[in-house]
């Protein structure tokens, strides 16, 4: 039984989403679904050869034929997951192998939460605790499983080029799931970051 889908969307980012790949736990029972939208450098190439060089990572490696965009790669991922739980994990970022695989085995497999969140620990050492005031803010959604069928129906708008994730977490916010909040730092969020999504929306330049 696969538990967890990891979903990576990914664009023009070579090396940092090797440094993702080479932190996620090795288990049999979680899946790593990576979506490329269309890069130009060699993300592409970098992660099919992730693949066939670690066949201990349960890694599908997906392509866009053009650019389409963050929120639409991020709806395609979610069709394709088969995890009782997803994890919308940015291409830039990475977690804490051993916390995580300690969540993993803690909440998802023990339990029948709808939400598990997690903290984060960002570039200047600060850590972003994610609890029932925060779970709105935009960097939220990569901290959480949520059950894959507690969010059937959902999407991310892809008329947006950046920001998707709020209106994907108001949404699951209104729907009222049983959530918990761990307090484990579990993630490290690669911001601030010249040239990430939200660098460039925080600039206007998307």
């Amino acid at each position: 039984m696969i538990v967890l889908s990891v979903l990576i969307p990914v664009w023009n980012q070579e090396e940092l989403v090797i440094t993702a790949l080479d932190h996620l736990p090795r288990r049999d029972d979680i899946e790593v679904l990576v979506r490329d939208d269309a890069s130009t450098d060699n993300t592409l190439e970098n992660v099919k050869k992730y693949k066939e060089e670690h066949p201990e990572l349960n890694l599908k490696v997906f392509a866009n034929k053009k650019n389409m965009g963050v929120a639409w790669t991020k709806n395609r991922l979610l069709k394709a997951a088969k995890g009782k739980y997803i994890h919308l994990h940015d291409s830039d970022d990475y977690v804490f192998t051993d916390l995580y695989d300690r969540l993993i085995t803690e909440w998802l497999v023990n339990d029948n939460k709808d939400v598990v969140c997690f903290d984060l620990k960002i570039n200047t050492g600060e850590r972003l605790s994610i609890n029932v005031y925060s779970q709105r803010g935009y960097c939220a959604q990569i901290a959480r499983f949520i059950k894959r069928e507690f969010v059937k129906g959902m999407t991310f708008p892809e008329e947006i080029k950046a920001g998707d994730d709020w209106y994907f977490a108001e949404e699951l916010v209104a729907r009222n799931p049983d959530i918990v909040f761990t307090g484990v730092t579990a993630y490290r969020y690669n911001f601030p970051r010249d040239g990430s999504l939200s660098d460039l929306q925080r600039r206007g330049l998307i």
